[in-house]
């Protein structure tokens, strides 16, 4: 009798507690059910705003754009131009903020509000009880009241950070600016070479067998070319003499030759001894341009075959970008290049195609434009695509005489711009890349991760560059920063030596002796710290908007700005002596090859040879 009444008893305790906890659960839910109603709408709301006005392309931009072409000197509109650039560009990282914010917010209070709606439902339905005690237990009173403090509490929180998201959003609605373009977590490490698919294997074989081991360019061959983006080791830096310091493209001082480049590109000149090679590009045409360095005459000019899977659509790309940004690369036996829509071909100096395939068009709004590398025998393709959590990021090793993939890293990174570099640290060979958050090295026999460090951020455009075993690694946001490169595995917290805040560019790459760093962002303003302590040392400011990388030739800067503009500057740890003004007499977005005597810089619509006659 004593065993069942105690039955009873403990029944009406349980039932207690369901009649407790039910309105709590059910207040809880209503909490979170709103919460998550206005997440959606201003979410809703902000995504509607901006499919009204493209967010890659601001109207108020294009029209001081398109005065200044009409009135290039007017310094009053470059001034206003470059304010406007930089508001833009600060809106757009708002707006990413925002949506990423108000998502995680939006997921945080579904996740509250199915849980406390699944509560309240089981506790509602309820199985016939006995009747409970007419005086109910302290501990059943106390519940009450503390599950009110707690659905309480849970609004509080809940509106507070409803509160700073519509904050968010007032301060995107106070701005009524958007971004032009901007050249966008944390990782895992690299998977092993993965093996080749068949849909791997070049659209086109090569005719002639796979290159031996000693089948590329030795260390003094490379030296004397520019076989790539920022010439030997992707640095930016000549040791040749006797390049002019002024010129005037309208006047023809110091112009050997100037030779219009048939389709439009934004890639930069490769030399390899007597020939300069780019690569221009359409919606519907890619082509590969082989000029004579003497005379400038056009050798030969040749179409790159699509795949049925690279012209099926034309890639997204904007303005500034195009459909042939990647400079090209060489190696005194082929000359090869990327494309927009993830086409990679390989020519012969003669012109004749001896391989081509497509990596599939990549996910990328800005349009891919990193450039490629060599390292002995492979073709280095970065190809950084769509989200950090989407799969689509690798790194490839291309066999260079067959196109054939050798190994392929995946990269848990989103898309970037960077251009790949293969440095010497300590007598180890290492490919460094740049992306959203990581600085990784690469072995480059086998596609595998050396070490990394977590100090980037946003959509990531500067290369990465390299002195004295230091790798330097930059972006808008957040910082410069400087890497010893003789780590393993994730060396964050041990091997990064300082960090710089000032003169950050969102384009440009650095430029890095053992005893400076130059930054040059592109609103004008040249940056020099010390290179080993990290101290900022000066800033100078120039009237023009800079997109090519600054160069080093025999101690002196060259700076070439978007307008035709150009500087040669002496660096010293006082000052910036600028020695030179030049005019090129067109706009230039592209970096300068260098080689004895003769400086080649590609323009809107010219390839130049300046040199004295």
């Amino acid at each position: 009798m004593s065993e069942c009444h105690e039955g009873v008893s403990n029944s009406e305790a349980v039932d207690r507690r369901s009649r407790a906890w039910y309105p709590i659960a059910r207040a809880a839910t209503i909490v979170a059910g709103a919460f998550v109603l206005v997440a959606v709408v201003l979410l809703l709301w902000d995504f509607s705003r901006r499919q009204a006005t493209d967010p890659l392309e601001s109207p108020e931009f294009l029209a001081l754009k398109a005065e200044l072409a009409k009135d290039p000197r007017n310094e009053q509109l470059k001034a206003e131009i470059r304010e406007l650039d930089l508001a833009l560009r600060e809106e757009y990282f708002r707006q990413r903020e925002f949506t990423e914010f108000g998502t995680w917010l939006l997921l945080g209070g579904a996740v509250v509000f199915f849980v406390a709606a699944k509560t309240a439902s089981t506790l509602q339905q309820k199985p016939p009880m006995p009747q409970p005690q007419a005086v109910p237990l302290d501990h059943d009173a106390r519940l009450g009241r503390n599950g009110r403090w707690a659905v309480g509490g849970l609004g509080l929180i809940l509106g507070a950070a409803m509160l700073v998201l519509a904050a968010s959003c007032q301060t995107e609605l106070s701005e009524n600016a958007l971004p032009k373009t901007d050249t966008a977590s944390a990782g895992a490490p690299s998977a092993a070479a993965a093996p080749i698919a068949a849909s791997d294997r070049p659209e086109q074989p090569a005719k002639q067998p796979a290159a031996g081991p000693a089948d590329y360019p030795t260390d003094e061959e490379i030296a004397k070319a520019w076989p790539r983006f920022r010439g030997p080791g992707g640095r930016g830096i000549s040791t040749v003499a006797d390049v002019p310091t002024k010129w005037d493209a309208t006047a023809g001082e110091n112009i050997v030759w100037k030779t219009a480049v048939p389709l439009p590109g934004n890639n930069s000149p490769v030399v390899w001894e007597d020939r300069v090679f780019l690569s221009g590009a359409t919606e519907e045409k890619r082509e590969v341009y082989c000029f004579d360095a003497k005379t400038g005459e056009i050798l030969w000019q040749k179409e790159v075959p699509g795949t049925p899977q690279s012209t099926a659509k034309p890639p997204e790309v904007m303005e500034d970008t195009g459909f042939a940004a990647p400079t090209m690369t060489a190696d005194g036996r082929r000359v090869y290049a990327v494309f927009a829509n993830g086409d990679v071909a390989a020519l012969d100096f003669a012109g004749t195609v001896a391989w081509s395939r497509s990596l599939g068009i990549p996910k990328n709004a800005y349009g891919h434009g990193a450039s490629p590398t060599m390292f002995q025998n492979l073709l280095i393709v970065p190809f950084d695509q769509g989200g950090p959590k989407d799969g689509l990021s690798k790194l490839l090793a291309l066999d260079a005489a067959t196109g054939k993939t050798v190994w392929e890293t995946k990269r848990e990174v989103p898309n970037s711009w960077t251009s790949p570099i293969v440095i010497d640290s300590g007598g180890k060979k290492q490919i460094i890349t740049a992306a959203d958050p990581w600085a990784i090295a690469y072995d480059p026999a086998d596609g595998k991760e050396i070490w990394r460090v977590k100090c980037l951020r946003q959509d990531v455009g500067p290369s990465p560059t390299y002195a004295e075993g230091v790798v330097f690694v930059v972006n808008e946001y957040p910082c410069l920063s400087a890497i010893r490169a003789d780590g393993e595995g994730d060396v964050t917290e041990t091997h990064l030596l300082w960090e710089g805040e000032d003169g950050l560019p969102d384009t440009a790459s650095p430029l890095a002796t053992n005893e400076f760093v130059f930054l040059l962002a592109s609103w004008g303003m040249l940056t020099c710290y010390d290179a080993k302590e990290g101290e900022l040392l000066w800033e100078q400011e120039f009237d023009a908007t800079f997109t090519a990388s600054p160069s080093l030739v025999g101690g002196k800067l060259y700076l070439i700005g978007q307008e035709g503009k150009c500087w040669v500057a002496e660096p010293t740890r006082e000052e910036c002596k600028i020695i030179s003004e030049s005019e090129l007499g067109e706009e230039c977005v592209t970096s300068p090859a260098f080689q004895p005597g003769r400086m080649y810089l590609r323009g809107k619509e010219h390839l130049f040879c300046i040199g004295s006659k």
